[in-house]
């Protein structure tokens, strides 16, 4: 299927109800993995699910992929078939652009899985989906995220104010932005 992505160590693939557990007990329903982002971690399964099917993957009759506000993968180590996390690219309607997203359990940080799959994201980005330029962001606090961001080539823009989901809560954070062309997405002077 054109919407898998196989990198070096993972698998990359849309994510299916099927899923629901295993992403909740893992890493939607986790408050530590939730604390630098917009989202609220999940409270339930029937949480994770209403997401789930939030990001389902839409395609026509003939299986082609029609355009979505997003495009999220589950994160999947080739070696043990373990879903880990997931992350891909999220419409954001304030910029006009995609932005990325990626979360993973906690047991999986510090490890290169999500600069390798968002590099393989990006470039599927450039070449499947035409896409341009992408936004991305992070909570100041949040210095893995930065981590990612630059070695993914993102280009600082400037600090903000990011709004929580809940309308209640805002935290301080930095933006940035990358110009995707085919190839440039997978630069081999950011390592992994």
């Amino acid at each position: 299927m054109i919407n898998i992505i196989e990198t070096e160590r993972l698998i990359l693939r849309p994510l299916t109800l099927a899923d629901a557990d295993t992403a909740y007990y893992g890493w939607t329903g986790d408050a530590e993995v939730a604390k630098y982002v917009s989202w609220l971690p999940h409270h339930s399964i029937g949480d994770t699910i209403e997401w789930l099917k939030e990001i389902e993957w839409k395609r026509d009759g003939a299986g082609n992929i029609l355009v979505n506000n997003n495009y999220i993968w589950g994160f999947v180590l080739k070696e043990t078939s373990e879903l880990f996390g997931s992350g891909g690219l999220i419409w954001e309607e304030n910029w006009q652009l995609f932005q990325v997203g990626y979360n993973i359990k906690k047991t999986h940080w510090n490890r290169g899985y999500t600069t390798e799959a968002m590099r393989d994201i990006l470039k599927f980005a450039a070449e499947k989906l035409g896409i341009k330029k992408v936004a991305g962001g992070h909570a100041k606090e949040n210095f893995a995220s930065a981590k990612v961001l630059e070695k993914l080539g993102f280009v600082y823009d400037r600090d903000d104010i990011t709004r929580h989901v809940d309308g209640v809560r805002f935290f301080d954070s930095r933006e940035y932005f990358l110009d995707l062309e085919v190839g440039t997405a997978i630069n081999p002077l950011h390592s992994i």
